[in-house]
């Protein structure tokens, strides 16, 4: 039996989660495994009749759907959970039984989520996070109605009520409480091509088309083959036919990649729901596939804003939340909160996002010394000329041609102008709550850290930086990445960043 270390309760918790039933995961989970189980069935039998020898892809399929069949069935049979006003449990498994648990104060995400066919069942999965893998766990899969009960007692400033659940965990009355919303941001139709136009666009066509080749190839049908006549590949030279591709690549990728982003984020909704001070963010999206995210107020220490280089002239920004106990920053980690929007538009719904209403993202920033500069511009010319004089010992000894000792120098027309972009996006400033630190050349981050969730502070001198009179602070917290970096302040700077940031901190040189 594994429990979950993150449990500190007292005796009178026991007796209250004894009250609380065990409840059950939807009969239709089966359900659910049986449909699975026909299809790979079918696409099985297909792949052993239609042709003299197996196509054995279809048949690993047809195993793997009976297995997956019998897996809903055990899981369905042996999963039990229950909500207190305390903690949350889940029991599971036949031979090796697992008991779970974690307290509802660790409780850093509510995450519902349902792919198609769950989703025309009325089924979903519920996604309950603590930060640690070891006491973060799903329930696969509750009817709609028992998620979303799921979700409202997790919601911060609820308790948890006794729940009528039948003995096969079918639906049961699910109290409605009247909590209110407050809209915070709704899809725009703006939105959907702003996220299509990407430089990697091409590779919504070419991953799709390559993903088939090989089941296709099974069956006997050269897709590959087929573009080649079509496009009259043999015909026209390599660089031809690249752009080409490339030409008639975009235009679909672009229009691929609205289409796959206007399915995802169909009728996004970010709202504030509960009333002070137990609020939370609830962020809700899909279409043939949707997703409930809930994040607690209280765990939000900061806001960041993500710019990569090629979108930057478009003024494009993607927004994080920086969350204590959630590793990392982007939606896979769970601070995602915006699809990438425009600076202006972001900047007014960042305001509304945090909880005090503060904008520490238009702070105006310091600017870092010129010593800077010429230490990216050496960096510049440095590591080319470094790839350079190694080729050339190659070179000498006869291992490769002459013409290729000069090639890494012909880097240095794009490593120069990515210097001076990445010393232009350096800055540092406090503004009354939070730090807000700014860095990076190819993705431009600025992070505003609240001045509260600071738990520490490193300073880091190379050789170079002590003969210049600089420094790197790195600053700590428990949210986000854990640390976030100012490079290449003077020493002063980084003394009145630490004591602006941390006054009861004394530092000196």
């Amino acid at each position: 039996m594994t429990v979950s270390p993150e449990l500190d309760s007292g005796p009178d918790e026991t007796v209250t989660g004894a009250e609380q039933p065990w409840r059950q995961l939807s009969i239709r989970v089966v359900h659910l495994g049986l449909i699975r189980l026909v299809l790979s069935s079918v696409t099985g039998f297909a792949g052993i009749a239609l042709r003299d020898d197996p196509v054995w892809p279809l048949v690993i399929g047809a195993v793997i759907g009976l297995l997956r069949a019998l897996s809903d069935l055990k899981r369905w049979q042996s999963t039990r959970y229950r909500i207190t006003a305390q903690r949350v449990e889940m029991r599971t498994g036949w031979i090796a039984r697992k008991h779970r648990i974690v307290a509802r104060d660790r409780i850093r995400s509510v995450d519902s989520a349902a792919q198609l066919l769950p989703r025309l069942l009325g089924l979903r999965t519920v996604r309950i996070g603590s930060g640690e893998s070891a006491s973060s766990f799903r329930l696969d899969a509750l009817d709609r109605r028992h998620a979303a009960l799921v979700q409202r007692e997790l919601m911060p400033g609820h308790a948890s009520e006794p729940v009528a659940t039948a003995a096969d965990g079918s639906e049961a009355d699910v109290p409605d409480t009247d909590v209110p919303d407050t809209v915070i941001a709704g899809m725009r139709r703006g939105w959907v091509l702003l996220n299509a136009v990407s430089v990697w666009a091409v590779l919504a066509v070419a991953g799709p088309l390559l993903a088939l080749y090989w089941p296709l190839k099974a069956l006997g049908f050269d897709l590959l083959g087929l573009g080649r006549d079509l496009f009259g590949w043999d015909t026209r030279s390599l660089a031809a036919n690249l752009g080409l591709l490339l030409l008639i690549g975009y235009p679909l990728g672009i229009a691929a990649s609205a289409v796959a982003f206007a399915v995802e984020n169909w009728n996004f909704r970010l709202v504030r729901t509960g009333t002070a001070p137990d609020t939370a963010l609830v962020t809700s999206k899909g279409l043939l596939s949707t997703q409930t995210v809930q994040r607690s107020d209280a765990r939000i220490r900061g806001i960041a804003f993500a710019e990569p280089l090629l979108l930057r002239w478009l003024r494009l920004v993607r927004t994080d939340l920086l969350l204590t106990g959630q590793g990392g920053t982007g939606e896979a980690s769970g601070g995602g909160i915006l699809p990438r929007i425009r600076r202006d538009e972001a900047r007014e719904i960042a305001a509304r996002i945090l909880p005090d209403g503060a904008r520490p993202l238009e702070a105006r920033l310091r600017r870092h010394p010129h010593g800077a500069l010429i230490r990216r511009l050496g960096w510049a010319v440095h590591y080319p000329a470094l790839m350079s004089g190694t080729l050339t010992l190659f070179t000498v000894s006869g291992a490769l041609p002459g013409w290729v000792w000069p090639l890494p120098l012909l880097l240095t027309p794009v490593t120069v102008p990515l210097a001076l972009v990445a010393y232009r996006a350096l800055g540092h400033t406090v503004l009354r709550d939070y730090v807000v630190v700014r860095g990076g050349p190819l993705t431009r981050r600025t992070v505003a850290l609240q001045r509260r969730a600071v738990i520490g502070w490193t300073v880091r001198q190379s050789i170079f930086q002590r003969r210049g009179g600089r420094a790197t602070v790195v600053v700590a917290t428990s949210a986000g990445e854990r640390h976030y970096t100012a490079s290449d302040v003077t020493v002063d700077q980084a003394l009145a960043l630490i004591t602006e940031t941390t006054p009861q901190l004394r530092v000196s040189r």
